[in-house]
């Protein structure tokens, strides 16, 4: 069978898989944790509360297990990492890692929309919004180095998905103001 080219039909560049699938990764991804950030902004005093509460309820126990024996202390590690949690479940902190991680999920899609039309300049729209999503816990807890690694687990997964985005880079064309999408 003969395949006739013509000047004024130029066929689009095919997307490869492996950047398909990553790209339906990070969709699912980026969508899941847009959910989760407006649902724990909507539940953040709620959170807050139960937290509170729990912890109130700790303490009136301790008070009570102290007066019948001698209550053990707990070891530094683990009141730090109450600490650091508590930290977490304040509704201030809550609310504002839902809002940060809000936004960088929502660049991080961006990214990943602009990558499925194979262009480039998503990748670097992807790589700031794990950026964000990793700078933010800093921001909010500072140097409690357990407060930000708990809550930049998942930011494991976006550097893992740059390195492999930029896998398949030579596939992505630049753009230009010229080009459609």
């Amino acid at each position: 069978m003969t395949k006739y080219s013509y000047e004024y039909e130029t066929e689009s560049p095919k997307r490869p898989s492996f950047l398909t699938w990553l790209c339906i990764l990070t969709f699912i991804g980026s969508g899941w944790s847009i959910v989760s950030s407006v649902y724990t902004f909507t539940m953040a005093d709620k959170y807050a509360n139960i937290f509170s509460q729990e912890k109130a309820l700790q303490q009136d126990t301790a008070t009570v297990d102290s007066a019948k024996t001698v209550h053990k202390e707990g070891s530094g590690l683990s009141k730090k990492v109450e600490h650091s949690f508590s930290k977490i479940l304040e509704k201030g902190n809550l609310k504002n890692l839902a809002v940060g991680n809000l936004i960088a999920s929502l660049i991080t899609l961006g990214g990943a929309l602009l990558m499925w039309y194979l262009r480039r300049a998503g990748f670097y729209v992807y790589i700031i919004g794990v950026a964000i999503s990793l700078l933010i816990p800093f921001y909010l807890f500072g140097n409690d180095l357990i407060a930000v690694g708990a809550t930049s687990f998942s930011n494991f997964f976006g550097l893992v998905f740059i390195a492999l985005y930029a896998l398949n880079l030579k596939s992505m064309r630049r753009d230009s103001k010229n080009e459609q999408l």
